[in-house]
């Protein structure tokens, strides 16, 4: 996104991971991301004495991957939620000062069960903003999967057994790449089931 270097920008992941946040008292702050990182960035700031908080994504609310009650909870705490609108670039001379969005529609595309959110030409606004965080999540590498010759399922995600083991021997998987609950916990959760495997493995052999 242009304007992502500006001075006001962070990633959603490092401040909560290293707790090192700015001064938020009587400030504007934009959320870019729908997952629970989103949330969690949102709540805690608005906690930490941010005026406005909005939570900006690019799809409709039920398409949010974060959890309902999260959401809720966000609600009833003063969170603002702008659904189906996106980010363009981010303003300002050396620091944040504003945020050009767009507003989105949803296109249901050939081959995709999931809608595609498009850009709505000529709807683009300006919000004034102090800090912008992104909290956008990331995405397994579907390509290096298939590089390696995994069996993976009809969505490209690996294939496991109860095991949590793929079609290589000794290759064993867990967490996002499994295509199920991507969140940390539940991720954090698969490393401890799959070590646990992966010891039974060894000692078999």
């Amino acid at each position: 996104v242009e304007g992502e270097g500006l001075e006001g920008v962070y990633g959603g992941n490092y401040l909560l991971e290293y707790n090192k946040h700015p001064d938020y008292n009587e400030k504007k702050v934009a959320i870019i991301g729908g997952g629970n990182v989103a949330m969690d960035s949102a709540r805690t700031i608005k906690k930490l004495g941010a005026s406005e908080v909005y939570v900006i994504y690019r799809r409709a609310e039920e398409q949010m991957p974060a959890e309902k009650k999260e959401i809720a909870d966000a609600k009833k705490e003063g969170i603002e939620f702008l659904f189906q609108t996106n980010i363009v670039k981010i303003l300002g001379k050396e620091k944040v000062e504003k945020l050009e969005c767009i507003k989105t529609e949803l296109v249901q595309k050939e081959g995709e069960t999931r809608k595609s959110p498009i850009n709505i030409e000529n709807s683009n606004y300006i919000m004034n903003m102090d800090y912008v965080v992104m909290a956008v999540g990331g995405k397994i590498d579907k390509d290096t999967i298939e590089k390696c010759n995994i069996e993976t399922t009809t969505r490209k995600y690996v294939q496991v057994n109860e095991n949590n083991q793929t079609s290589h021997e000794k290759v064993f998987a867990g967490g996002d790449v499994l295509g199920k609950n991507s969140t940390v916990a539940w991720a954090a959760s698969d490393g401890r089931k799959v070590a646990n495997k992966i010891i039974e493995y060894l000692e078999t052999k």
